[in-house]
């Protein structure tokens, strides 16, 4: 495959204490011409291997963690192609499968996103496109569809997209500092009359939760930020009402079962449901008005 294949399409990673997924990320970049890769502010040596290992990447070293929206949106104001891959550092995809998602987005021009099939390890497959969070799940469980589809989130860890429609709808909102930035960027898109795609013809593997080792604090941060993010979404498409309901169901349920969860010894579970009580009472104390979330590109 001739590399002037790929000139249209810059690779978009973003890392964070990321050492150990080092050597696979530079075997997965090294095929692709433009490449862009924003790291966090880690501090395992991440940023010195991928120096040392992809001289032709372009790197910008954060000296702080901006979150995966506010490290995207500054990454793509370096991107001078046509279309932008952001590719989780914890995922792989080959460069036959990046141009079978170019040529679905050639092929409908209304689209803004696609997205590969991603496999776990076992070759299980990975949910990568549902309804809106706020809408019913489907009752049965996911199946990877025959053909392209139209769907209204797309898992985030693999993504295709049209730079030029990106920026018109101001790139990802940073209030989302961790999780539902997919949700929000694909419905705003929609919003605006675009499709995002569902492209099961095109294959990505991805590890899953490999970006950050999975300490006690590092989970709680991450619960953290998963319940701060849903009460944010849920008040822009579900309404005022909606967050403040979610917010006091959040407390109330924490209260109750995190002592549980501690005298059962389930610490997992004391610190998912810990997390989630404090982001939702810091939430609810904060009131921040919607008027003041921080600006997009």
């Amino acid at each position: 495959m001739s590399t002037s294949e790929l000139d249209q399409v810059t690779v978009i990673c973003v890392t964070y204490h990321s050492r150990a997924l080092v050597d696979g990320l530079c075997e997965t970049l090294r095929h692709f011409p433009h490449v862009i890769v924003i790291d966090n502010g880690s501090g395992d040596g991440t940023i010195e291997a991928l120096r040392e290992r992809l001289p032709h990447a372009k790197l910008i070293a954060r000296d702080s963690n901006a979150g995966f929206a506010r490290a995207n949106n500054q990454a793509m104001r370096e991107v001078h192609t046509p279309l932008a891959l952001l590719l989780n550092p914890d995922s792989d995809i080959e460069p036959a499968d990046v141009l079978k998602l170019k040529d679905t987005l050639e092929r409908y021009p209304n689209t803004a996103i696609v997205a590969p099939q991603s496999w776990r390890k076992g070759n299980v497959p990975q949910m990568c496109f549902r309804p809106a969070f706020y809408e019913y799940p489907p009752s049965k469980p996911y199946r990877v569809p025959d053909g392209t589809c139209c769907a209204k989130w797309l898992h985030g860890c693999c993504l295709l997209i049209d730079t030029g429609k990106f920026r018109q709808v101001g790139g990802f909102d940073e209030y989302f500092f961790l999780y539902y930035e997919d949700d929000d960027l694909c419905l705003r898109l929609q919003r605006q009359g675009y499709a995002c795609l569902f492209e099961p013809g095109a294959n990505a593997r991805h590890i899953g939760g490999g970006s950050s080792k999975a300490t006690l604090r590092i989970r709680f941060t991450k619960h953290f930020h998963y319940a701060r993010s849903r009460h944010w979404a849920i008040r822009r498409y579900q309404g005022l009402w909606a967050a403040r309901w979610y917010l006091a169901k959040t407390v109330l349920s924490a209260l109750i079962v995190v002592p549980l969860y501690g005298l059962l010894g389930r610490r997992k579970h004391a610190i998912k449901w810990m997390a989630w009580g404090c982001s939702a009472f810091m939430s609810a104390v904060k009131s921040a008005s919607w008027s003041s979330r921080p600006q997009t590109i």
